[in-house]
């Protein structure tokens, strides 16, 4: 699929599943922190799990790719990364399996049990 990067995107391959991520040149990109948390997170067959906090989507790009979780929803607050996510999840033809979600976590309501819950940081929650 062809992507058309906004200015100041790049597109990065993640290096597994041939999956690729739009990530901003002049911002916020993903670290060694996201790497190694999805390295260490165990979803297993047919769970589902929740990234709060995703940003550009890493995690759960890189969950689809190493474990067979059924489904990945994933929140961020900031509508403009949470579009470039989005974007990212429909570059790696994954919109069944990845969800984004732009809003806030105080009034998400998230009331389903999930085996797995990652979040890197919070700010006045």
């Amino acid at each position: 699929m062809a992507i058309e990067l906004k200015e100041n995107e790049r597109l990065d391959d993640l290096q597994r599943n041939g999956l690729q991520i739009i990530q901003k040149t002049d911002g916020f990109c993903f670290g060694m922190d996201a790497v190694l948390l999805s390295g260490f997170a165990a979803v297993k067959p047919g769970e589902r799990a929740l990234d709060l906090g995703t940003g550009t989507g890493i995690i759960p790009l890189l969950l689809s790719a190493k474990t067979e979780g059924e489904h990945f929803s994933a929140l961020e607050i900031q509508d403009e990364i949470a579009r470039m996510a989005e974007r990212s999840v429909k570059l790696n033809h994954l919109e069944n399996k990845i969800e984004i979600v732009h809003g806030d976590i105080k009034p998400a309501g998230f009331s389903e049990r999930l085996p797995l819950m990652s979040l890197r940081q919070i700010h006045r929650i």
